[in-house]
């Protein structure tokens, strides 16, 4: 679902104005999910009904919520650099193991509040093999990893894919991480992130933390948000 971008201002007018539409949702861009965006057995995140969200918008929840942006503590877990590779296959997943190796090769505990950023290496794959569909599988998180990161607090979590290892491998639960983080935790998540350039820089730096900054669109009653989050070292 590409960006679709009209010129309703262009040297005929005398001057320059677009008109831009886009759906953030998929594996393709970045964008920071509401918690609207997920339901389970009818409801959304503390309880809300899943009937809150109709054709004119998400009435609770929505993603105007957070136009005050997030700032907190960033954690890149590369996890292709903890198994000694550059990047994990598409439907490779990681396990709490795996997030518990990175924390000791890194020296870097995370805590309340963070925002952890896992690195699968999707894009470094795409580069070396070629388009894919997500069909084809996504590396991403078990589902093992969730009591994991609700003992952390995880405030924020990240991917270069969708979080999600994809397929699941949990019977009738096609994404286990969206639906309890967001749902039973309230954790927003970002997807289909860049953390390639991130990666090398936090090697160059020899430090795998910083701020983070994240500043959503204040789209009323959204879903999510289209984003381009900022790590500052």
């Amino acid at each position: 679902m590409p960006v679709v971008h009209h010129m309703i201002g262009t040297a005929t007018e005398g001057y320059g104005a677009d008109y831009f539409a886009l759906a953030p949702h998929g594996f393709s861009t970045s964008h920071l999910d509401a918690l609207c965006h997920i339901f389970h057995e009818g409801k959304l995140y503390n309880g809300y009904g899943a009937e809150t969200v109709t054709a004119h918008g998400a009435a609770e929840l929505g993603i105007h919520h957070l136009r005050s942006g997030i700032v907190t503590r960033g954690i890149l877990v590369d996890v292709p650099a903890i198994r000694g590779r550059e990047a994990l296959e598409p439907g490779e997943p990681i396990f709490p193991e795996d997030l518990e190796a990175a924390e000791r090769s890194t020296g870097v505990t995370i805590q309340t509040g963070d925002a952890l950023l896992v690195r699968t290496g999707r894009w470094r794959w795409r580069e070396s093999h070629g388009p894919s569909s997500p069909s084809d599988g996504l590396a991403g998180l078990d589902a093992s990893c969730l009591t994991w990161l609700y003992g952390r607090e995880v405030a924020v979590l990240g991917s270069d894919g969708v979080s999600d290892v994809f397929p699941s491998r949990v019977d009738a639960v096609p994404m286990p991480i969206h639906t309890v983080a967001i749902v039973a935790m309230g954790v927003h998540l970002l997807d289909n992130l860049d953390l390639d350039d991130l990666s090398v820089a936090c090697t160059a730096a020899g430090r795998w933390s910083f701020m983070l900054a994240v500043a959503p669109l204040v789209l009323h009653q959204g879903t999510a948000s289209p984003v381009n989050p900022i790590a500052i070292l």
